[in-house]
């Protein structure tokens, strides 16, 4: 079923299909806790002062919670209605500075795989100390189980399955589909010059922490 806001950009004759229909409405318990988990992995790495590229602010959670605490944000994303401070599309913008931290949360599936690598690339010119990203895994969840309790702590049991195709109609590619694997993942931003400092999944995404290597 088409979102009845969709809209499609065009570049080099790649289609890119976005939509702002969600952004109106309550987010899901589900999302709030990855917005949550954001601010887990970056609440020791960005300081206050620290200047950061936010790539598709969405409701602007994160911005608005970074900025509270005394962080400078810029946002871009490819759709206006979004109100991000730069719109554009990171396939084909002319990049105009470097920032502390680059966020691309949930951003990359949204194009093709065969320019994920060039985006890396030109992410890690621009960012002088880390990269954070997120991208979904494609599975189903049969069923979730989270307990804690004193000195043994926090336990979760998870059983999923993969799933065979893609739901989310603007992406173009997903953890575990099409032979796209952690591994081939972590490989890729190894070539591309990054350190990997932190690699989780949290429900059905996987967030990695990539520091810059520092240049000569």
């Amino acid at each position: 079923m088409m979102d009845s806001n969709e809209k499609k950009d065009i570049v080099d004759g790649t289609v890119y299909r976005y939509s702002s229909d969600w952004i109106h409405e309550l987010e899901s318990e589900l999302h709030w806790r990855y917005y949550w988990f954001q601010q887990h992995l970056m609440q020791k790495r960005i300081k206050p002062g620290d200047q950061v590229l936010e790539i598709g602010p969405g409701t602007h959670f994160t911005a608005n919670y970074l900025q509270s605490k005394g962080v400078e944000v810029t946002t871009v994303d490819i759709d206006a209605e979004k109100k991000p401070d730069i719109v554009a599309n990171i396939v084909s913008w002319e990049w105009p500075q470097s920032w502390d931290h680059i966020l691309a949360f949930e951003v990359l599936e949204h194009i093709p795989f065969i320019k994920v690598k060039q985006l890396l690339e030109i992410m890690k010119n621009h960012a002088r100390k880390n990269l954070f990203l997120s991208v979904p895994v494609s599975e189903y969840r049969l069923f979730r189980c989270e307990w804690s309790l004193p000195l043994i702590g926090r336990h979760v049991l998870d059983l999923t399955i993969p799933r065979k195709r893609i739901l989310a109609m603007h992406h173009f590619w997903e953890m575990g589909l099409f032979n796209r694997s952690k591994k081939e993942l972590e490989s890729l931003f190894q070539q591309s010059g990054y350190n990997i400092t932190e690699s989780k999944k949290v429900w059905s995404l996987h967030y990695w922490v990539l520091q810059i290597e520092e240049r000569a």
